[in-house]
């Protein structure tokens, strides 16, 4: 794996930053909104400055997310992909009925280093239309 960049603390979520993909898990009982959105898109884009990454949600604790977010999702123009880790069977429920909603490569994996695997595949092509 890359070496750490950065790590950074946001009221809502821990994330790890790393050459081409952040990391984030999201606190529990946290509703993951638009505000909360907009916070992500802001760390993400300090860090990474226009390079494309992906990022990984490892969900360890529960919390709800409004589907509605990754209409704004599409605003972040170097977010190449969205990979949820999980081995709860809610959590994975969840990432299911979400990728319905994503405009852009979103995938769900229960193995982190699958997740891994597959940003570096995303990375190596073309940006979604």
């Amino acid at each position: 794996m890359d070496p750490l960049i950065e790590t950074m603390e946001l009221n809502f979520t821990t994330l790890k930053f790393y050459k081409d993909f952040v990391v984030s898990k999201i606190k529990e009982d946290v509703v993951l909104d638009k505000n909360n959105t907009e916070a992500l898109v802001e760390a993400c884009s300090g860090i990474y400055q226009g390079e494309r990454f992906i990022y990984i949600s490892q969900r360890f604790n529960s919390y709800n997310v409004d589907p509605l977010i990754y209409v704004d999702l599409e605003k972040a123009t170097n977010l190449w992909g969205i990979a949820i880790v999980s081995t709860k069977a809610s959590a994975l429920k969840m990432a299911f009925f979400e990728k319905n909603f994503a405009k852009f490569p979103f995938e769900i994996f229960t193995e982190f280093e699958e997740s891994l695997t597959w940003a570096k595949e995303i990375l190596r092509k073309e940006k979604f239309s």
